[in-house]
């Protein structure tokens, strides 16, 4: 729950992206939809999750109803980091819902990623790969209009057929200073097929800002397989993070 206004007051909190340096790479718990709500990430918190994400929140709604913003986001004093996720289509919009969380989250994250037909349908998720001009106007915004340095912005995204083209993505998003990348390394169509692990280790390659795997991480095992197989070792593991949403979700039984 959180106030109706919008919060325009600078937020002194460490900075997420920190957690990429620490020498190991990071533990993320993945914005699953009626799952990462509080309670779920205090659990995931218990075994040494690093970072945490809401579920992907409508930006538009979250701005406009004091209903959707009760409903949609609750958080507590030891849930941090926090990450919020929004749907969003419109800077403004979504440089709003920034400002909204900034004092009680530690960024958030623009939703490039889902391939639900509603979703693309409105303008959300996996259809903005295809619009990095766009991806690029709200990164700035949100980057501009919140005081706080050190609420990150970062996205999630699923991967072209011609990787080249999200290599482009990605590159300019990290132009536009975007604080790193999660990558779904399947295309928009691709569900269950395998994911493509080559791809993310060369847009990891073609940039310099962290890269986060996403894709069939069961198990921390997994996660560490994953972090072989799409980057460096040694103290470049700092720049990898996995989201390990079914890992977690065994925790749960």
């Amino acid at each position: 729950m959180i106030s109706d206004a919008i919060e325009t007051t600078q937020c002194q909190r460490k900075d997420p992206v920190d957690l990429f340096h620490s020498g190991h790479f990071v533990k993320i718990c993945a914005p699953m939809v009626r799952y990462s709500k509080l309670a779920f990430r205090t659990l995931v918190r218990k075994y040494n999750c690093d970072l945490c994400y809401t579920p992907m929140i409508i930006a538009a709604d979250f701005v406009r109803s004091v209903k959707a913003r009760d409903s949609e986001f609750t958080t507590s004093k030891g849930d941090r980091p926090l990450i919020v996720q929004f749907a969003a289509n419109e800077a403004q919009v979504l440089s709003d819902a920034a400002r909204i969380v900034c004092p009680f989250a530690d960024g958030i994250d623009l939703n490039c990623g889902c391939p639900q037909r509603w979703a693309m349908a409105e303008g959300y998720g996996a259809c903005l790969i295809n619009k990095p001009e766009l991806v690029q106007d709200m990164v700035r915004h949100v980057r501009n209009q919140v005081e706080n340095p050190r609420f990150s912005v970062s996205i999630k995204i699923r991967i072209h057929d011609d990787l080249k083209r999200t290599v482009d993505l990605c590159r300019k998003a990290e132009a536009t200073g975007v604080s790193w990348i999660t990558v779904h390394g399947r295309n928009v169509e691709e569900r269950h097929q395998p994911v493509h692990y080559d791809a993310i280790k060369i847009i990891k390659q073609n940039l310099s800002i962290p890269i986060v795997a996403n894709g069939d991480v069961k198990t921390l095992k997994d996660a560490e397989n994953i972090h072989h197989m799409t980057g460096t070792d040694g103290k470049n593991s700092a720049y990898f993070g996995y989201y390990f949403s079914k890992f977690a979700r065994k925790w749960t039984f």
